[in-house]
């Protein structure tokens, strides 16, 4: 009858007794033992201790083959995977095969998957289960499934003093029974403690296995109880390739071997070939005779500091990258409140980030561009105090400053430049803060200091177009006209790579025109060119087009004249310059002696200039509405800002959406008021010529010498010379 007390798991799990196994049917001097595969420190030896996998740094697979003189053979495979610092899967399968006489055989196959976790840095837990399939010679099929666990401790990891780890396991924890033809027994529960030591600048490896067997021993069962064990190994590293070792197995036989391994090769990380052999004859008679094994180990891909730099990396550099770059691309579409929740996110996600204090910049002029100035404000006013150092501290100032202006608080935006002027006078926003201040000049009618100011704005600059536009009305207004057509000029003859800059540039060409048009010697030919020059998808195309008719009335083509002025009456009826149309077909038509043509046409062009394009009453009531509204726009864009400054959870998300109805219709307020104020500009630099063509519609003296529109003294141009900077991005 076999040894009971010799049965483990028939090597396959090699658990059962410490790594030691032997056949159900096969005599007490046929077994094998798992020490000959791997020992503790092995990162594959699940069977071990299955804690001990959390040692391996990157995935490997290794294959043995055992062989003895006596035809018992085993072979196993085995693959580790560390998924990343703390977690660590295996997976081991073997096959064991031990023939008797008359030809049969007993065999097993077992399948055992592994998971450690490493508690901290110096600890590690690990669990096996395992499912093992044993035939006993073709007549009896058993599946059997356990358990094991185990724990190891790392005390020592140092360059100076070596690599100590200690293990412990409890093997076959569910002790399963396994049937035979007339009896049954458990497998043995067993206790392992082990220890590896790696020292001497790698030279020296020490390897130690102590079993105790058959904790919870049967008394049914055949065998003693609480069995010992142990083993030894001795490895000695010749060179950094190649080692020869010295073993003591638990069965008492003394192993000799040798290993050589491999690195970064072209496929494989490492590759390690194990050879170890011995003969039972030399201290008893066994049957065995001689006894081999060899071992193949492979490890290939990233190790574990590679992945958890990758994913550090990941986190700290192409996250925030990839946040940032989303948001960089909703603000290029000009979702403004959707790119300043984005910005927020990379704010408040990654501080760190090398690109926090831009994301900061941009959240606010999202904000900004929403016309939401008191969030913006905010945002400017906090990265300041966040961001002392940032490179974009003078534009956090210079957007405090331009808010001002856009809001038509002029005293307060010209104080705000004195700061900046002398805080950030060398700062690249020195520009952009000299034309802000430039505007602000002109509309206090002070040219010669806009002028001053716009003409420090150098070449390639962005606001260089919309300086040179502003100085040549200044120009103009101070009568230098010379210089205003140098400044024009110099605006068409310079490539364009926007529609903003397409506008300008526009713009530009029919204020050349006009000089031309009223220059002492008028030049009426280079004026109907330059007009002509004049995309029709400009803003300025009706000036361009009304300067064609009143060249051709010079020129005394009155059908021409006529054919421009009523284009821009059908096509633009929006346009302040339709009540100037009608003048220019009252002109012609009185001209052509076609009297009632011409009342008919000269009084439309008189009831359209009768009273300003906006009144005061309806300036007044538009305040009215947006002052009452004030304290709730307010609150919505504290919200915004609030909800921006978190990240984007559920209930995050699902506040900003119920908040969504709510900050349209503020942001709707926000643009019509806008608009309103921007057509109310536009009335008030229309005003000098409402008043003269007025005057030129119902004239004090007869209609038989009309008199053309004065264009000695250009009037203030029908185009937004206060063109806002574009956007950065």
């Amino acid at each position: 009858m076999m040894l009971r007390t010799s049965f483990v798991k028939a090597s396959a799990l090699g658990l059962a007794v410490a790594s030691t196994s032997s056949f159900a049917k096969a005599t007490d001097t046929q077994y094998q033992q798992n020490d000959w595969f791997a020992e503790f420190g092995g990162n594959t030896a699940m069977y071990v201790n299955p804690a001990g996998i959390s040692e391996t740094d990157q995935l490997e697979f290794s294959a043995a083959f055992f062989a003895t003189g006596g035809d018992i053979s085993q072979e196993y495979v085995s693959l580790t995977f560390p998924i990343d610092y703390k977690h660590t899967l295996g997976i081991s399968l073997f096959e064991n095969d031990a023939p008797i006489e008359g030809g049969e055989s007993y065999s097993e196959i077992a399948a055992q998957f592994g998971y450690a976790y490493r508690l901290f840095h110096l600890l590690s837990l690990g669990v096996n289960l395992d499912v093992l399939y044993i035939n006993q010679f073709d007549k009896n099929y058993q599946l059997k499934v356990n358990a094991d666990v185990g724990m190891s401790w790392n005390p020592l990891a140092s360059s100076k003093y070596g690599y100590l780890l200690i293990g412990v396991a409890v093997q076959n924890l569910l002790a399963p029974v396994v049937n035979e033809a007339d009896d049954a027994y458990k497998l043995p529960t067993n206790l392992n403690l082990s220890l590896f030591y790696r020292g001497f600048n790698r030279l020296l490896e020490l390897k130690a296995e102590f079993s105790i067997l058959d904790l919870i021993h049967d008394s049914k069962e055949d065998g003693k109880d609480r069995d010992f064990e142990m083993s030894f190994s001795l490895t000695f590293y010749l060179s950094s390739h190649l080692g020869v070792r010295a073993r003591y197995t638990k069965d008492g036989n003394p192993v000799l071997g040798a290993t050589i391994n491999f690195k970064d090769l072209s496929i494989f990380r490492y590759l390690a070939f194990d050879f170890e052999i011995s003969h039972d004859d030399l201290w008893a008679k066994k049957n065995r005779g001689f006894v081999w094994a060899v071992k193949l180990t492979t490890r290939f891909g990233n190790t574990r500091e590679e992945k958890v730099g990758e994913e550090r990396y990941r986190r700290l550099k192409m996250e925030p990258e990839n946040d940032y770059q989303a948001a960089e691309s909703l603000y290029l579409n000009r979702q403004f409140l959707e790119a300043a929740y984005a910005f927020g996110k990379v704010q408040t996600k990654y501080p760190t980030y090398r690109l926090v204090d831009q994301a900061a910049f941009y959240e606010a002029k999202s904000f900004e561009n929403l016309r939401m100035h008191k969030a913006a404000r905010e945002i400017y006013r906090d990265a300041i105090k966040r961001y002392p150092q940032s490179n974009l501290l003078a534009k956090y100032h210079f957007q405090l400053m331009n808010m001002d202006y856009k809001e038509g608080k002029y005293t307060e935006a010209l104080n705000k430049y004195q700061i900046f002027a002398q805080k950030f006078g060398k700062s690249d926003a020195k520009a952009d803060a000299d034309y802000v201040a430039g505007q602000i000049k002109f509309e206090q009618g002070l040219y010669k200091e806009s002028i001053d100011l716009h003409a420090s704005i150098p070449p390639g600059n962005a606001n260089y177009l919309y300086a040179r536009y502003t100085m040549g009305i200044a120009n103009s207004r101070m009568s230098k006209f010379d210089e205003a057509e140098n400044c024009f000029r110099a605006i068409t003859e310079l490539p364009v790579s926007n529609k903003s800059e397409h506008d300008i540039q526009n713009a530009a060409k029919v204020k050349l025109g006009h000089l031309f048009f009223s220059a002492e010697k008028p030049d009426i030919a280079a004026a109907a060119q330059m007009y002509g020059l004049v995309q029709k998808e400009s803003p300025v195309f009706d000036e361009a087009m009304l300067g064609i008719a009143w060249a051709f009335i010079k020129a005394n083509k009155l059908d021409e004249a006529m054919k421009y002025a009523k284009w821009i009456i059908d096509n633009l009826p929006e346009s302040f310059l339709v009540s100037e149309a009608y003048l220019v077909l009252g002109y012609c038509n009185f001209i052509k002696k076609n009297y009632r043509e011409a009342i008919d046409a000269l009084d439309e062009a008189g009831k359209r200039t009768e009273q300003p394009m906006v009144s005061v009453a309806s300036r007044d009531s538009a305040r009215q509405a947006y002052d009452a509204m004030q304290s709730e726009l307010d609150s919505v864009q504290v919200l915004a800002l609030d909800f921006a400054s978190q990240l984007p959870t559920p209930r995050v998300e699902s506040k900003r959406k119920a908040l969504r109805p709510t900050l349209d219709k503020a942001n709707q307020a926000i643009e019509d008021y806008a608009s309103f104020m921007q057509r109310a500009i536009q009335s008030d630099r229309f005003e000098s010529n409402r008043k003269r063509i007025l005057e030129d519609a119902f004239p004090t003296k007869p209609l038989y010498n009309p008199p053309l529109p004065n264009y000695n003294k250009p009037s203030k141009p029908n185009y937004d010379s206060s063109i806002s900077l574009e956007d950065d991005l």
